[in-house]
């Protein structure tokens, strides 16, 4: 497995650990109104997505001159 695939296991499976934890350890949290998910898409998805994009490319694809 290449190493990026493997960053990006252990992050997802650290957030997971951490919401269980946090559930485990009692936090409820109140149910957010029903346009919030969308707001917060809206404002995260793209440069989330455009970081991702970056990082996933290999070096040879941006060459220093």
């Amino acid at each position: 497995m290449n190493t990026k695939a493997m960053q990006l296991l252990l992050a997802w499976g650290g957030a997971l650990a951490g919401a269980a934890l946090l559930r485990w350890g009692g936090a409820h949290l109140e149910l957010p109104s029903p346009g919030l998910p969308l707001l917060l898409s809206l404002v995260f998805l793209p440069p989330l997505a455009m970081g991702v994009w970056i990082a996933w490319r290999s070096a040879s694809d941006n060459p220093v001159d």
